[in-house]
């Protein structure tokens, strides 16, 4: 009998375009900085709730004061792309065969350009968490026991995609199945992914 029943899919890289490398070069990065950036402890405050708005931009006015605070949130949007095509066909198809969740590490700027670019996915999942509202944030174990909790779903019966091997590692870590998603921004994959569970005995 097939074990997963229920897929937890991270949003940014799996569903909706995310090139993170155009937000470092509009800071005036080298893409080779990007990992420092997307690590900075400050960051992880605030996509935990932890920190306001007004206080990430006060930390990264200090970091980059060559750019003025709309700059820098010009320049921290940069890396949206938008939804990636043929999403809402390709949820409708997943969520024929299993319960979906979304799980994702985000923050109050992105949210207020993306929140309303997936309002309408929201009928495809059982569950949509976001970092800053749950205040728990992926790799921590924590997290994917939280919304696993919270949709009483078992780990064993759940696989967690993400494109953040990180990420991936930490759901393993919490009893969950894991994918990573690589390389990115391909959703007619997940159509392949399900395809080969349905297959599995995994």
């Amino acid at each position: 009998m097939r074990r997963v029943r229920h897929l937890l899919l991270d949003l940014g890289g799996v569903l909706y375009g995310v090139e993170y490398h155009r937000t470092a070069i509009a800071l005036g990065l080298s893409p080779h900085a990007l990992p420092e950036l997307l690590n900075d402890p400050i960051l992880a405050q605030y996509e935990e709730g932890a920190i306001s708005t007004e206080e990430f931009l006060r930390h990264w006015q200090a970091r980059f004061p060559h750019l003025s605070p709309p700059q820098l949130v010009e320049a921290w949007n940069k890396m949206l792309l938008g939804p990636l095509p043929q999403v809402e066909t390709i949820l409708s198809e997943l969520c024929s065969h299993f319960s979906l969740a979304l799980l994702s590490n985000t923050n109050d700027l992105h949210l207020a350009i993306v929140e309303p670019e997936i309002s309408a996915w929201r009928p495809f999942f059982e569950g949509i968490f976001f970092s800053n509202r749950i205040h728990k944030r992926k790799p921590n174990p924590e997290t994917y026991l939280y919304v696993l909790e919270v949709l009483g779903w078992a780990g064993k019966e759940t696989l967690f995609i993400d494109d953040s091997l990180l990420n991936v590692q930490g759901a393993q870590r919490a009893g969950l199945h894991g994918y990573h998603f690589s390389p990115p921004n391909q959703p007619e994959r997940l159509l392949q992914i399900a395809e080969a569970v349905l297959l599995s005995p995994l």
